[in-house]
């Protein structure tokens, strides 16, 4: 990375190192899927940017196999084991921070209408295998504090507008009115167990 982006990096001195050095309260991470990761093996861009510094070519499947099952979004797909794998990278290469997972969902379609949206059995599939994955790493030391499922309400998605619904609660768009889902049932279920 400090090759390809080279002098738009900061320079900090000695004294801001060890300023800013094990500063932080808490890593943050949205996990939603995982795809392979690649070298394109391509020449430095010529274009700056966040994604053009990464230089890394993504894919989504290896030998003709998907990585996992499609959701909705054409980005998104059903990678449980990538939440274990993110997690325990964070765990052992960084020194076993606070972890919150910030995000964690999937979508369905925004045109899925009552009552057939509110019987998600993909999503508390979804959510069960990630869950199960993410304590795994839990149960061999990550440090995970927190979780937070997207989204709790159907929303204007900020790159799907309307046309995609992450909420375990149903929202219709001309009422307002909300319905929960069997996702929101699973949630509660599920934390209202006395050993998880």
């Amino acid at each position: 990375m400090q090759e390809i982006v080279g002098e738009r990096l900061p320079k900090f001195s000695k004294e801001e190192v060890m300023k800013v050095k094990g500063s932080m309260d808490y890593v943050g991470i949205n996990h939603y899927t995982s795809s392979y990761i690649y070298d394109p093996h391509t020449p430095k861009p010529n274009v700056t940017g966040y994604q053009a510094d990464w230089n890394v070519g993504y894919a989504n499947q290896r030998n003709g196999v998907l990585i996992g099952p499609r959701v909705n979004s054409w980005w998104l797909y059903n990678v449980p084991w990538g939440m274990y794998k993110t997690v325990k990278y964070v765990h052992e290469h960084y020194g076993n921070p606070t972890i919150f997972i910030s995000e964690n969902g999937m979508d369905d379609p925004g045109n899925v209408t009552l009552p057939g949206a509110l019987h998600d059995t993909t999503r508390v599939n979804f959510f069960k295998d990630y869950l199960i994955n993410l304590k795994k790493a839990v149960d061999e030391g990550a440090n995970v504090i927190g979780y937070f499922a997207w989204s709790l309400v159907d929303n204007f998605e900020w790159l799907s507008g309307y046309t995609s619904r992450f909420g375990i609660v149903y929202v219709d768009y001309n009422t307002l009115r909300r319905y929960p889902k069997k996702s929101a049932y699973w949630f509660r279920q599920m934390l209202e167990k006395d050993e998880h």
